[in-house]
C-alpha cells in the first residue's frame, strides 16, 4: 500500500512540474517581421533570394494577384492607402531608393535614388 501511495504522488509531482516546464512562455519568429503586410482585400508579402527580391500580392483565398520583382535590396517598406512605398539599397551598397507602388496592380508609379 506504502508503495503504491508512492507511486501516485511520484506521478503527482511529475504531472505538476511537467505542467510548469509547458506553460513556460516561448519565443518564436515574429511572422510579420516586415515580410508580409495587410490590407482590406490583400496579403503583400517580400520574399529574398540571392540576386533580387520579389514583392507578391495574394487574395485571402492564396491566388496570386501580382509579382513585382526588385534587382535592389528592400529594407522597408510600407502600405498606405492605395501605395505601397518601399525604401531599398542597391545590392552592392552605393545607391539607396526610395519607389512608390500602386498596391493593386503593382505598376512602380515612381522612383527616386
Amino acid at each position: 500500500m506504502k508503495a503504491v501511495r508512492y507511486m501516485l504522488m511520484g506521478l503527482l509531482f511529475c504531472c505538476a512540474v511537467g505542467t510548469e516546464i509547458s506553460a513556460a512562455p516561448v519565443t518564436d519568429y515574429d511572422f510579420q517581421q516586415e515580410r508580409m503586410l495587410l490590407s482590406s482585400n490583400a496579403v503583400f508579402v517580400i520574399s529574398s533570394l540571392d540576386s533580387q527580391d520579389h514583392i507578391t500580392a495574394y487574395t485571402y483565398y492564396g491566388a496570386r494577384i501580382w509579382n513585382a520583382p526588385y534587382h535592389a535590396k528592400i529594407l522597408s517598406w510600407q502600405l498606405a492607402g492605395n501605395y505601397i512605398f518601399v525604401f531599398s539599397k542597391d545590392r552592392k551598397g552605393n545607391s539607396t531608393y526610395l519607389t512608390c507602388m500602386d498596391k493593386d496592380s503593382g505598376a512602380q508609379i515612381w522612383q527616386r535614388p
